[in-house]
């Protein structure tokens, strides 16, 4: 029986490969200064603002176009992969068959895209401000208040100077002998509902309640402000989904995890191994 394209295995690996090339384009765009403010704007909007940004930065709305195109014919042969590949598997309950556990596999990659679609659509935004120790501000529901800044590394490096510049480079780029993100945090507490929380977060760590997490991204000192210290630029994000995230991404890795070792396994009883 011949294969339709549509749903065919080469088509999945050929999109996969075209995608993971296409965030390639994108991390060379946004080493140019017009592309990354592009895509720092779009970070920081929900998708119906984003209108502004495309027009003015074309590149990048052709950029984020061919990989909305890729990712939804993706979409599209999994989907196909599913119904006319794996279900007749399944029905017929061939539960020694290689393919038995690529429909989770292939039902969590879906539900994967769908969360992240309707995160981009309808929950993407979140508070980003500088604060010094002390001050607060107000995320949704939930009072957030900086109380201590525990910075380890040289404020040289950090301190601005007239034209609001500092010696270190973009965060990615920096040297750890400079700027080391591993022991340099905040401590935060959060009220909610007349309940306070405290709590630290890190680069990569942050610290959450309920479904509001609040990570601190960058340090500095403003030109002539030596004298209040360090301040933490912090962004607060209100995920309501995030834990069925978590959950598929768990579930699809044990799933991947699986695969491995039935084919191991099937592979060692016929001596291949």
């Amino acid at each position: 029986m011949k294969t339709n394209w549509l749903y065919s295995m080469r088509l999945a690996f050929v999109l996969i490969a075209s995608v993971s090339l296409w965030f390639g384009v994108g991390v060379l765009l946004n080493n140019y200064q017009v592309s990354r403010n592009a895509f720092s704007a779009l970070n920081e909007l929900p998708m119906a603002q984003w209108g502004d940004t495309l027009i003015n930065t074309p590149i990048v709305g052709l950029w984020l176009l061919v990989l909305f195109g890729l990712m939804a014919m993706l979409a599209v042969n999994t989907v196909l992969c599913i119904w006319r590949d794996l279900m007749p598997v399944w029905r017929q309950k061939r539960w020694r068959s290689p393919r038995i556990v690529m429909m989770p596999i292939h039902v969590l990659t879906l539900l994967v895209f769908l969360f992240h679609g309707v995160d981009l659509v309808f929950i993407h935004g979140h508070d980003k401000v500088m604060l010094h120790e002390g001050e607060s501000f107000q995320s949704g529901q939930y009072k957030i208040t900086l109380t201590r800044i525990n910075y380890r590394d040289d404020v040289a490096y950090i301190t601005a100077n007239a034209d609001g510049k500092s010696k270190l480079k973009r965060i990615t780029h920096r040297d750890l002998k400079e700027f080391d993100p591993r022991h340099n945090d905040i401590e935060l507490s959060v009220t909610v509902n007349d309940k306070t929380y405290h709590g630290n977060a890190k680069f990569m760590a942050p610290f959450n309640v309920d479904n509001l997490y609040v990570m601190v991204t960058d340090f500095s000192v403003g030109f002539g402000e030596e004298s209040k210290g360090v301040k933490a630029q912090i962004i607060a994000v209100h995920n309501p989904i995030v834990n069925y995230f978590y959950i598929c991404y768990v579930a699809l890795i044990l799933t991947l995890l699986f695969q491995i070792y039935f084919f191991w396994h099937r592979n060692r009883k016929k001596g291949t191994r």
